[in-house]
């Protein structure tokens, strides 16, 4: 089936939706990537017009089941293990010390926000027990993620040699088996420290459903927002974080346009920021 045109009326259809439904903002600079997102979705169907999908999405019996497809097409899942390794630098290096010290490790949670296929919080999980605090250090990570089917891969924990550009291979061999299929396998210690929740991050309150975290990772996520989306977003993970836990962003995305008590750091190549002990106070 030869590919289409997003009409306006289709654009302006799912660019409304995608914003109320998921808070992912597709603006006119961006309709192009739209429509091609979209359309391996439509071929699959079969359907002649973007419209028909539409209203496929929005009315189907299974329209759950159909929006969670639809989802992988929408969200880039690029990632892989030690990415943006300045903030990670920090984290190990400043603001473990930090919670170490003020004994927050009853136990110690940290939230990857936007996990993707798992990269991220087994990345957290090995820093976590390469920190030599043990037996101190009783931590717990979470990943969380708007796709149910990136999850399942998260949760299977396998990976090919492209995850693990520029990491060590002795440290890869630590925590990973080879499989036969010459993918790599997570071992079962390190994936038992991790757990895996779907997450729509522009939800009002999706904070509440759990416990204060005292790290959270939120990298290249908040890019996709459209504003109101962002703002949601941004509330969130400050309600999730504990008084005096830290927030790590991606290069590309700040705060500066948020109003949050969150309070900025800067350290060679990394920018975090800090819950105050009590907000409105440092």
């Amino acid at each position: 089936m030869r590919s289409v045109a997003l009409t306006d009326e289709e654009y302006r259809l799912f660019s409304e939706w995608l914003v109320e439904e998921f808070g992912l903002w597709f603006g006119p600079e961006k309709r192009e990537i739209l429509r091609t997102r979209l359309e391996p979705r439509r071929a699959e169907l079969g359907m002649s017009t973007f419209q028909r999908l539409f209203f496929h999405l929005k009315f189907h019996p299974e329209r759950e089941e159909e929006r969670a497809r639809l989802v992988p097409h929408l969200t880039n899942n690029e990632s892989y293990f030690f990415r943006e390794r300045p903030q990670l630098d920090a984290f190990r290096e400043i603001v473990l010390p930090r919670l170490l010290a003020a004994q927050r490790l009853n136990p110690l949670r940290v939230l990857s926000a936007g996990c993707s296929a798992g990269q991220e919080p087994y990345t957290l999980a090995i820093l976590l027990s390469e920190a030599s605090l043990a037996p101190r250090l009783q931590a717990r990570v979470t990943g969380v993620d708007l796709d149910p089917r990136i999850l399942d891969q998260a949760r299977g924990g396998r990976y090919t040699a492209h995850s693990f550009r520029g990491v060590d291979p002795e440290l890869r061999d630590r925590y990973f088996g080879q499989t036969a299929g010459n993918e790599w396998e997570i071992l079962p210690a390190l994936r038992e420290a991790v757990d895996f929740q779907r997450v729509n991050l522009s939800d009002p309150g999706w904070a509440r459903a759990f416990p204060p975290q005292d790290v959270i990772f939120c990298r290249n996520v908040l890019i996709y927002f459209d504003p109101d989306a962002l703002i949601r977003a941004a509330r969130g993970l400050h309600d999730a974080l504990a008084p005096g836990g830290y927030l790590f962003l991606g290069h590309a995305e700040t705060l500066s346009r948020v109003s949050t008590p969150l309070i900025a750091e800067r350290r060679p190549g990394a920018i975090f920021y800090r819950r105050p002990t009590s907000d409105g106070q440092e």
